[in-house]
């Protein structure tokens, strides 16, 4: 690896438990799924109900941690802050050069407990050369988060029918009447409809702040909580920053 282009071998630095899962699928994640993750046991984790073990996540490396025989790094991806951790050894000793604070990294490990603490254990830690992969990242997280919830896409691109999606397919404003749809209390399919209804007329989407002006009959803060459970379930993304959302659906 050349000493400034910041990308590691596949298989350097990585550690035993780390190579013998180089098998599984790969899903892309973000640290806030890793962190309300249903676990099982130190290495076995589900997210929408689905197995997974080697993830992908893309963030900001916050502080780098060099120690003998493997560097820790925290890593922030605006969801969340986890430890990513990468083994070395003398035969790497320019391995993950570029990676420091500041920067933002492309990650691929093994989700594992240790201590107590849900880490990364990675292989993979890659300087991002532009901010394309941070949106295709995200991207990816959202049709993997639909494709296990809602099932694959047909022949022809388009959602296969099935109970749930069919339910989630209703209009937003039977779903208020109704006190809800898809996992929703009535709150939450209040604000997603706010959103559905302005966030298309704007690339930056809507605001929590003209959301809470528009449903002033809610508390300001279950607005706040709707709004987190709705991007975390795949409803809403943020555009321009972390206050401004559009629907996945527009």
């Amino acid at each position: 690896m050349s000493q400034g282009a910041g990308f590691t071998s596949p298989g350097a630095g990585a550690s035993p438990s780390v190579n013998n899962k180089r098998n599984q699928s790969l899903t892309p994640v973000t640290i806030k799924q890793i962190n309300s993750a249903k676990q099982v046991n130190q290495s076995e984790f589900y997210i929408d109900d689905k197995p997974v073990s080697q993830v992908k996540i893309v963030g900001m490396i916050l502080q780098v941690e060099i120690q003998a025989t493997n560097t820790n790094y925290t890593v922030d991806d605006t969801s969340g802050i986890i430890t990513v951790r990468i083994y070395t050894n003398e035969d790497t000793p320019d391995l993950n050069s570029g990676c420091r604070e500041d920067v933002y990294v492309s990650v691929v490990g093994n989700l594992r407990e240790l201590g107590g603490n849900r880490v990364v254990v990675a292989f993979q830690v890659n300087p991002l050369k532009n901010f394309t992969g941070i949106i295709l990242h995200n991207l990816d997280v959202i049709h993997t988060h639909c494709k296990n919830k809602y099932g694959p896409l047909d022949e022809k691109g388009n959602q296969k029918a099935t109970p749930m999606l069919a339910t989630s397919n209703q209009t937003y404003g039977a779903a208020a009447d109704e006190g809800g749809q898809d996992g929703m209390d009535k709150h939450q399919a209040d604000v997603l409809k706010v959103f559905s209804t302005y966030s298309k007329n704007s690339e930056a989407g809507t605001s929590v702040s003209d959301v809470i002006e528009k449903l002033q009959q809610y508390d300001p803060n279950k607005i706040r909580e709707a709004v987190d459970f709705l991007s975390s379930e795949g409803h809403l993304y943020s555009t321009i920053d972390e206050e401004h959302f559009k629907c996945t659906s527009d």
